[in-house]
């Protein structure tokens, strides 16, 4: 047994979890200062509606990145890649270039910094599952369960899709409200309840499984 391997598998995640937590405390005293300071998403419009569930939108997706690796985390164990200790700046670069974005008048640069958003979340969960597989210690879990396939992340492709869709349709054709609060309230707050729902789904399973 090679003692660097194992001191490096109960160590850097949680060192990484701890970044990922400060920086994500900055991100949301950024958006704070943003919801303060900023007059027009307290007037009566569609226009502040939209900026309001963008705020809505960005928090649940903190939450999301958080639980996902903070559940991973305390599940299971796994060696680290190179590319997991500047995850957390990625994540806090990302989200800060989210929340600069709701400052612009086209919200089509915010619209595709949160689909990249969505796609570093799913990047984090599948690969540190994938090679959480790949530990024996693991095995309670994992046995008995098959791979991903492609048909796991339909949603995700299509919300993501949907994202950068309007992003880019923004910023080349123009901004269309109504069509930027359907896809905020059925894009992503669909997402987000689906997405939640399957965070609790697998930790129960996981709860159950540990006490079995």
């Amino acid at each position: 047994m090679n003692p660097i391997r194992e001191r490096v598998k109960a160590n850097v995640p949680a060192v990484v979890l701890t970044l990922l937590g400060i920086i994500q405390a900055l991100a949301v005293e950024l958006l704070w200062s943003f919801v303060i300071s900023e007059p027009t998403i307290y007037e009566p419009s569609l226009a502040a509606l939209i900026s309001w569930l963008q705020i809505l939108s960005l928090l649940v997706g903190m939450l999301m990145i958080w639980l996902i690796y903070a559940m991973n985390v305390t599940r299971f164990v796994w060696v680290p890649t190179m590319s997991e200790f500047v995850t957390p700046f990625w994540v806090g670069f990302m989200q800060f270039l989210c929340i600069y974005s709701l400052e612009f008048d086209n919200p089509g640069a915010w619209f595709i910094s949160f689909a990249l958003i969505i796609l570093t979340m799913n990047w984090i969960a599948h690969s540190t599952m994938k090679r959480a597989r790949m530990e024996p210690d693991n095995a309670a879990f994992f046995n008995n369960r098959g791979t991903a396939t492609a048909a796991d992340f339909y949603p995700v492709f299509v919300v993501i899709g949907m994202m950068l869709a309007a992003g880019f349709g923004c910023l080349v054709i123009g901004v269309n409200q109504w069509l930027l609060l359907l896809t905020l309230v059925f894009g992503v707050g669909g997402y987000s309840v689906w997405q939640l729902h399957k965070l609790r789904v697998w930790w129960l399973r996981s709860v159950i499984d540990a006490e079995a």
